[in-house]
């Protein structure tokens, strides 16, 4: 009786300090398995603008809210804090799937090279356009896009890579007894203790906005920006190439974070005036400081500006183990890119 005892205590034991490593919050160092949300990691990160009822009401966000795993013991990490200010930048974009390699250019995930995927791979186009605050066209043209970000960074949190680093003890069993020739044993270890690694993050929150460009305009703001950054000079013309003479369409100004109150002081203090009417640009922020002043003040920690994923190759100290796991993941992720 003593010696049962005795084996349901350990048990226990053993499972409140698993327990106790599993997390939803963001946690550098810890383990996710993409593939769990792949095509739909939007979902469990706040990355974009998705709520579209509008309200007063005050919706909390969460950074991230993905299942992730504590798989190494000695984790340690540098912070960074960012800069008070916030910064412009103007994205130009060959085609729609470029504004999406653009817009999530900061998102790294290792064994794919279109990250995009991952996070909206399984959305219809329709979604994805409201998303980025733009109309549903049917129709195929030779349009351009141009992605106008205004970010303000809260923190950047690097993970301190030590070779030295440790994987946990029921881990190191888990991988001792893993059969890395079976594929089968490789995707259910997968499942339980993730696919990626976080070795990196940055929060804060950005606000953006979409300009779609007939071909003729797009080419001559891009040649306009490619003379000014060649001779260092200001942007002091840049309103007139984002007249309606060169777009075919302005989206609405989106914020990463969803916030529904900042977009609504965004359309009634950013209206810009085009002829005989007036609509809400992000370029109003560029040439008044006022504005500026007020929007970085509204902009807080409530977004994820960028993330790095690596493949969980350091949990295993045998090189033929490493290499196979590492074979795997990689070539799923290309099918998952295929399908998505």
């Amino acid at each position: 009786m003593f010696l049962w005892f005795l084996a349901v205590f350990f048990c226990c034991g053993l499972c409140e300090s698993e327990e106790g490593d599993l997390s939803y919050s963001l946690n550098i160092g810890n383990a996710i398995d993409v593939f769990a949300n792949y095509g739909d990691l939007s979902q469990v990160t706040q990355v974009v603008s998705a709520n579209y009822e509008e309200g007063d009401n005050v919706v909390e966000t969460e950074l991230f809210h993905e299942k992730n795993i504590r798989v190494f013991e000695n984790v340690t990490s540098k912070e960074t804090p960012g800069d008070p200010g916030i910064d412009m930048n103007i994205l130009l974009c060959e085609s729609f799937e470029d504004l999406l390699a653009k817009y999530f250019q900061n998102f790294k995930i290792e064994g794919t090279e279109i990250p995009w995927k991952a996070f909206l791979g399984d959305w219809i186009k329709d979604e994805i356009m409201r998303t980025f605050g733009m109309e549903f066209d049917l129709e195929r043209d030779n349009c351009c896009y141009v992605l106008v970000k205004l970010s303000k960074v809260h923190k950047t949190v690097k993970m301190d890579f030590d070779s030295n680093i440790r994987s946990k003890e029921y881990v190191r069993r888990e991988i001792n007894s893993l059969n890395a020739s079976d594929s089968t044993a490789v995707r259910r270890f997968m499942k339980s203790y993730g696919t990626h690694y976080i070795d990196s993050f940055v929060t804060g929150n950005f606000i953006y906005q979409v300009f779609k460009y007939k071909r003729p305009g797009y080419n001559l703001l891009k040649a306009y920006i490619k003379v000014r950054e060649q001779r260092k000079s200001n942007f002091g013309n840049l309103r007139f190439y984002f007249s309606s003479y060169f777009l075919k369409q302005v989206g609405e100004i989106r914020i990463a974070s969803g916030n529904k109150r900042i977009e609504r002081w965004a359309r009634n203090n950013l209206l810009d005036s085009q002829y005989l009417y007036s609509r809400p640009s992000l370029l109003r922020v560029h040439y008044n400081p006022i504005l500026a002043y007020k929007l970085n003040e509204m902009l807080d920690n409530e977004a994820l500006l960028g993330l790095n994923l690596k493949i969980l190759g350091p949990l295993f100290k045998d090189r033929y183990k490493r290499e196979k796991y590492r074979e795997i993941v990689e070539n799923d992720m290309k099918l998952w890119e295929v399908n998505a």
